[in-house]
């Protein structure tokens, strides 16, 4: 039994440690850098033609806009000419901010698409969604025409 035990203890002396990394290894690990070639890093990148419509990789709660919210908003005249390019004035009723805009001005999350004589036409854009709104000039007896 006294054998078995010392010849344990003599095998776990002379056993070389597996940690140990001697010469010959670092020199080998060496050799192989030199000789192998460096890593390419090659980065896949995506564009997409938003055109009018929103960025599917960008987030949904950033898509938020400078501006009043479209329900606010009420049309308070309209300086028509065709010729030129007419201007619709819009009041938000939150703050009493007027607005001047032209076709393709885009206001909040609202865009100008025609101006017509006593009305305007938006598109409303909300989370990637788009839908198509008209105001229409109040007149002084709180009716529309």
């Amino acid at each position: 039994m006294i054998r078995a035990i010392l010849a344990v203890l003599l095998a776990a002396a002379f056993r070389p440690d597996p940690w140990d990394t001697g010469p010959r290894e670092a020199l080998g690990a060496e050799v192989a850098a030199q000789t192998r070639p460096p890593p390419v890093y090659e980065r896949e990148v995506f564009t997409y033609p938003g055109f009018d419509r929103r960025d599917p990789f960008r987030p949904l709660h950033l898509d938020t806009r400078e501006g009043p919210r479209f329900g606010d908003l009420t049309l308070a005249g309209v300086v028509y000419n065709p010729q030129l390019g007419s201007v619709a004035v819009l009041t938000d009723r939150t703050t009493g901010r007027r607005y001047r805009a032209r076709e393709r001005d885009t206001i909040g999350t609202a865009r100008v698409a025609r101006i017509g004589m006593d009305a305007v036409d938006f598109v409303i854009t909300s989370f990637g969604v788009s839908r198509r709104e008209t105001l229409r000039v109040r007149r002084e007896g709180g009716t529309d025409r």
